[in-house]
């Protein structure tokens, strides 16, 4: 064996890259999700060759049939002179005949006035239609040109009425114009004579047009129109008057007004005056309260002789604030009789002496800017007086679901009255289905919304042997059947005074229209609303005698009576 005697020869390892680890699972999923990829690429394209591409969604504006507004060139009628005085002219016939609930409008009561004429000879009209609720009627103002009617929709300032145009008007009777009448765009606030007027925001159902009025007088005139002042009588005391202010517009429709008060007060009816010990009054003070109605009046003092012992309780600034703390003072006797009117049944709580009333918080006075006296009284110590039980009957010529509401503050009613008032089952016969229950009719008790209408000064005297036989024959005048007046009897006569002579006074459906309006839906063809208001005499007093009228049923009858609760 030969030896290699040269040095061994020594092998570098070979060094070699690890391969890289496949993950199968992660190839597997992205294979499959190419895969799925390509097949929603020709499945897209098959399906466009065969639909029309879908565009992106738009919303179209819905087209109405409605008028669209034009604005009516002056010089197309020419100059608007004012008539002196509103001239009554018959409804034109441009309301809808149908509504989507299936009942149209009807014109107010008040109907339609010409009030105005352009120079080309078109005349202006006013008129009045009755809303489907308990609200005052929708003013509207129209063109009546060449027999073509225009209703100037630019007059039209409350949006809900607005909303509702096509359902009150006929579209193929009337066109909607725009049109400008500067005498008809008030201001919200008058300085006359040294005193703030402001329109008023109280949500009571004021009176709107000047034939309304009675015992009117103008306290300023104004390029727009004249400010209006009413003075109407408080029952029981002729030193006091509530007083409203109205702004007479040329067209002769009324905006209330108010006098901006001296005395500083709060929506809560807190007067914000300083007693003389220093402490804040707490206590509301509201005007006086005249029958069952919310108004919105001002009371003031008529005959400034019986505040002649009033006595100085505080201060708000500069006004001085009174109250009259003299027991034989006429002024607090009248408050106190107030007082205890609606507090004399049974379970009602004690009534305080004239003492005690006289030193309580009842009343203040303070003295208007203007000059005037103004009375308001405490809740807590005034009159409790209430629409007494009005019930309300209903005979439609076919079983009728009928839908109530009324514009009162309900206390009491029978079945208990909703919010959004009684829905019944009418029937022919007067039954009312209500509730799985079976009715005769509808009763409440509460304050209505709008202005109690005073009549006191009108009615009858009857004496107490005639009184039950009187009353019984005066409802059959207003219309009212046996079963009627029989119910009507059964609840007021142990209410009646047993003094030796009786005021009657009746408000009617007018009135009661004003006090407390019903929302009648579908609206009836025959309304009759009665109200009495009583009043216990000694001796005999002279009054203007009431008219009372029979109006005839016809169609779809609502009958109510009522009577003041006190």
């Amino acid at each position: 064996m030969i030896e290699n005697n040269l040095p061994p020869v020594i092998e570098t390892p070979l060094i070699v890259k690890p391969k890289p680890k496949i993950n199968i699972q992660l190839v597997l999923i992205i294979i499959l999700s190419l895969l799925l990829v390509s097949l929603g690429i020709a499945y897209a394209y098959n399906l466009g060759k065969k639909t029309n591409p879908v565009p992106p969604i738009t919303i179209t504006p819905t087209i109405t049939s409605a008028p669209i507004p034009t604005t009516a060139d002056s010089s197309e009628y020419g100059e608007l002179t004012w008539l002196s005085d509103a001239k009554k002219v018959p409804n034109p016939n441009i309301l809808s005949s149908t509504t989507p609930d299936g009942e149209g409008f009807a014109y107010a009561e008040l109907g339609t006035f010409e009030v105005g004429k352009f120079k080309n000879g078109a005349s202006l009209l006013v008129t009045f239609v009755q809303p489907q609720g308990p609200s005052s009627p929708m003013i509207f103002r129209v063109i009546f040109d060449k027999n073509k009617y225009y209703l100037i929709e630019s007059l039209v300032s409350d949006d809900w009425i607005k909303k509702e145009l096509d359902n009150i008007f006929d579209k193929n009777k009337i066109k909607y114009i725009s049109y400008q009448i500067k005498d008809l765009y008030p201001d919200p606030f008058y300085y006359l004579n040294s005193i703030n007027f402001s329109k008023s925001t109280n949500s009571f159902f004021p009176p709107q047009f000047i034939t309304s009025l009675r015992d009117v007088s103008t306290i300023a005139s104004l390029p727009i129109g004249k400010m209006l002042v009413t003075y109407g009588p408080v029952q029981g005391m002729s030193d006091l008057s509530m007083r409203n202010y109205y702004l007479e517009l040329k067209d002769f429709t009324l905006i209330p007004f108010n006098q901006v008060p001296t005395l500083s007060i709060g929506d809560d009816q807190i007067p914000r005056f300083i007693f003389n010990d220093s402490t804040k009054n707490n206590s509301s003070f509201m005007p006086l309260k005249v029958g069952c109605g919310g108004g919105g009046s001002t009371s003031v003092i008529y005959n400034t002789s019986i505040i002649n012992d009033k006595t100085l309780i505080g201060k708000d600034g500069t006004t001085d604030i009174y109250q009259i703390k003299n027991s034989s003072s006429a002024l607090v006797k009248f408050l106190y009789n107030s007082y205890k009117q609606g507090r004399e049944y049974p379970s009602a709580p004690p009534i305080i002496s004239l003492d005690q009333f006289t030193q309580s918080p009842n009343h203040i006075i303070y003295q208007e800017k203007g000059g005037e006296w103004v009375l308001m009284t405490n809740p807590d110590f005034s009159v409790q007086a209430e629409c007494g039980k009005p019930v309300i009957y209903l005979y439609p010529k076919k079983d009728t679901q009928v839908s109530i509401k009324v514009g009162a503050n309900i206390t009491k009613s029978e079945p208990l009255y909703p919010q959004n008032g009684w829905t019944v089952l009418a029937h022919p016969n007067g039954q009312l289905d209500y509730q799985n229950s079976v009715y005769p009719n509808l009763f409440w008790e509460g304050t209505g919304h709008g202005i109690y209408a005073d009549h006191s000064s009108e009615g009858f005297v009857v004496a107490q042997s005639k009184l039950i036989s009187t009353i019984k024959s005066q409802l059959k005048q207003q219309g009212l059947n046996n079963q009627e007046t029989a119910d009507f009897m059964e609840f007021w006569q142990e209410k009646l005074p047993k003094t030796p002579f009786v005021r009657l006074t009746w408000l009617d459906t007018t009135d009661m229209n004003t006090l407390a309006p019903l929302s009648v839906n579908p609206r009836p063809n025959t309304v009759i609303r009665v109200f009495l208001e009583f009043e216990g005499l000694q001796k005999p007093v002279s009054l203007v005698p009431q008219k009372l009228s029979v109006p005839t049923r016809t169609g779809f009858t609502l009958v109510e009576w009522g009577g003041l609760l006190r």
